[in-house]
């Protein structure tokens, strides 16, 4: 704080009275005002009856912090810093004062009150000088023309009208009028003047960390207008700031995430959510010297923000319109720095329209497989940002083979690793094809895909819902028609080929009905594809999901196709024992006998004696030197299914040409966990762990990374490999 500061204790009035000539200025930066009139509000004028009725001698409101800056002669720019909420409160209680000796026709009264804290005899008119967007209500309040209010739900109107209200009330039970304004002078605040010397930026960081907290988007916000002058921060806040509110929109989080996006792009590095505003006061104090500029550049991205997420996608080109049509369905922002950045790039003519199109495509289709398969996001969450790095530096200016140096560095240069891989399409069938994708949110994206692709008639996606053929609840005609037992009914239930799209009304009325009358009832929708193939079927039943589950795997691998990149991958190798094939060949040695009941198929198993439960899972071979790794991500919410079995285990499957066979109890994984490295979702909650196993010869071992690297032997929990 600069020397010529002084910190002095003033009554409300006081305070007022001393600024004759000055202008309390709230900033554009700061965020609107907020009071409630039954929470503050109601606080404000509960101290306010308290010093009134002598029960408070005096009373301390809280603090004001401003910036003093000089104009002219006799006049000074206090821009507020801290305090703007109780500020903009005391001018209103003001104004309801002065309104109320108006009424009562003491125009002497209000006279007084308006010169003396009110109006300014010299410098500008008003001593306040409110926020932006509360500025026309608060005109027409103190220019007493409420009628060209056109926002009447304005906070600053409805408080307005709550402390008129409550003071009218006041001396409705015998309080004077003058006793009652002067009692405001009763109320105090500590203000703190700063000089231009001083950092403001830092202060109200300090403020902002004990105080109600701001969102990134709030901090950034003012750190970008806080030091320029007054004319400037109105200009700035109108030209640009409201501009980018305008393209991406005024909610806080949804700025955040887009200031998160942008720092990728310029630091190819996607920051931790609570780390946004630090990494972009950094980048700009490093990279940037010209705000005007910056603001530019931010208004540019956020006209790219609005493309890719808000502009009618009727009016694109159309594999522009398919591709963004899938994107924003996906509804991840995970890939939006690539995206975002691509057609900036566009925007200035050095990538094509195709370029573009089939690059939203080949993203698309990676989130999408990855997707449908139910493969953890976590693994993925900082991959985007390096992918760009590295097709920027690929290209380097030239982006004639954009898409294909993009499918190599993102599904190419991927394959080895164990969790941000891209399915391919031997990998799609082998997880798809017993999976139940009902919940899994890429489902209802490749069903309208599946439906709208090559579809002659106009659909209304808006309108269907997707339906069980077989229906979610079995009725005895059911089991009867497929001659199955309920297990294997439900283990089929929610496979992909026992899925559709049919109309909400039809979806109503189909109900758990037998196939022939669902059938009659698809009949009236055969303008929709998927309907249009069922027809012809005569019995529904598991060897009719098999096959189609088969064909729509086929389907979505050609919709959404694995790029053509070099690929050096060893565990590429066809001798490599697929998961279904592991899967099977395991239960059947260990569990295929009547002492274990299978809870889900190839995955959970429970003893008849509910003494012992396992849960399997399994991990291709990826080579790491002369040794094998197994990568599993271990997720507690797996073993749910066996939570209230006495002895619980977790059966690790190791497929390369043979299937290594490990299990653990879980006892001895407890008592590794915090040993072991972690994915979190973006709240910081664990997801899952990571265990890696490791085969060199005949020495298997675990890795663990906390706190330091160390291997240890776990021979003694290998059943046998096969």
């Amino acid at each position: 704080m600069s020397q010529e500061a002084q910190v002095t204790r003033q009554g409300l009035l006081d305070l007022l009275k001393t600024a004759n000539g000055d202008q309390f200025v709230v900033p554009v930066y700061q965020r609107n005002y907020t009071w409630r009139a039954n929470y503050e509000i109601k606080q404000f004028l509960t101290d306010l009856d308290a010093v009134i009725s002598g029960e408070y001698p005096r009373h301390f409101l809280g603090v004001i912090v401003f910036m003093s800056k000089t104009i002219s002669l006799g006049v000074n720019e206090m821009s507020i810093i801290d305090g703007q909420q109780r500020l903009t409160t005391i001018f209103l209680t003001l104004y309801a004062a002065k309104s109320i000796y108006e009424e009562n026709g003491d125009e002497n009264s209000a006279e007084i009150i308006e010169s003396s804290y009110l109006i300014n005899s010299h410098g500008p008119k008003h001593r306040l000088k409110p926020l932006v967007a509360d500025d026309n209500v608060y005109r027409c309040i103190v220019e007493n023309k409420f009628d060209e209010i056109d926002n009447k739900e304005s906070k600053i109107l409805q408080n307005y009208i709550s402390i008129k209200k409550h003071l009218k009330g006041l001396i409705l039970k015998g309080n004077n009028s003058d006793d009652i304004v002067m009692a405001l002078d009763k109320l105090y605040l500590v203000s703190i003047p700063i000089g231009e010397n001083d950092n403001a930026q830092k202060i109200f960081e300090s403020i902002n960390a004990t105080g109600s907290k701001l969102t990134a988007a709030d901090l950034i916000r003012n750190f970008l207008l806080m030091n320029l002058q007054s004319d400037i921060q109105d200009e700035y806040y109108s030209k640009y700031w409201k501009k980018i509110e305008s393209y991406i929109s005024s909610d806080s989080k949804k700025l955040e995430m887009f200031f998160r996006m942008f720092l990728a792009i310029k630091t190819y590095a996607l920051v931790a959510k609570s780390n946004v505003y630090r990494s972009f006061v950094d980048w700009v104090k490093s990279e940037c010297s010209d705000i005007k500029l910056l603001f530019e550049n931010l208004v540019e991205y956020a006209k790219v923000y609005h493309a890719v997420y808000v502009d009618d996608i009727n009016n694109m080109n159309s594999s522009l319109k398919i591709a963004l049509t899938d994107f924003r369905k996906v509804n991840s922002d995970l890939p939006l720095p690539v995206v975002m950045e691509l057609y900036e790039l566009y925007l200035q003519g050095k990538v094509n329209i195709d370029g573009l199109a089939k690059s939203i495509e080949s993203i698309n289709a990676n989130m999408i497989r990855r997707s449908l398969c139910d493969l953890d996001t976590n693994n993925i969450s900082k991959l985007f940002p390096a992918i760009l790095k590295k097709v920027m530096e690929k290209c380097n200016g030239d982006f004639c083979n954009l898409v294909d140096i993009l499918n190599q560095i993102m599904v190419g240069s991927n394959v080895n690793t164990s969790g941000s891989y891209m399915p391919t399409d031997i990998q799609m069938h082998e997880i798809l094809h017993n999976a139940n994708v009902y919940k899994r949110p890429a489902l209802r994206i490749v069903l309208d895909r599946l439906e709208t692709n090559n579809n002659p008639a106009p659909v209304d996606l808006s309108a269907l819902s997707v339906e069980h053929l077989m229906p979610q609840t079995p009725t005895d005609e059911w089991f009867e028609e497929l001659g199955v037992d309920e297990d294997t009914y439900f283990a089929n239930l929610h496979r992909l080929g026992n899925l559709t799209l049919a109309t909400k009304p039809d979806n109503s009325r189909m109900s758990n009905s037998v196939w022939e009358y669902k059938n009659e009832v698809l009949k009236s929708t055969m303008h929709l594809k998927l309907t249009a193939e069922l027809i012809p079927i005569k019995h529904w039943n598991i060897e009719c999901i098999e096959k189609r589950t088969n064909e729509l795997i086929n389907r979505i691998c050609d919709l959404y196709p694995y790029p053509k990149v070099k690929i050096i991958d060893d565990t590429s190798s066809t001798n490599i024992i697929s998961e279904k094939e592991a899967l099977e060949l395991v239960s059947d040695l260990l569990f295929g006998n009547s002492k274990f009941e299978e809870v889900e198929k190839n995955r959970i198993y429970v003893s008849q004696d509910k003494e012992n439960g396992y849960v399997l899972s399994t991990s291709k071979m990826y080579p790491q030197g002369n040794k094998e790794k197994y990568w599993f991500g271990y997720r507690l919410s797996r073993l749910d299914k066996i939570k209230n079995v006495q002895n619980k285990n977790i059966v690790f499957v190791c497929r390369n040409d043979k299937t290594l066979i490990i299990e653990f109890p879980k006892y001895f994984i407890d008592s590794i966990l915090d040993r072991l490295n972690t994915s979190e979702d973006e709240y910081g909650s664990i997801t899952h762990y990571h265990i890696v196993i490791f085969k060199d010869n005949n020495k298997h071992t675990m890795l663990l990374s906390k706190p330091t690297l160390e291997e240890i032997d776990i021979s003694e929990y290998v059943i046998t490999e096969i």
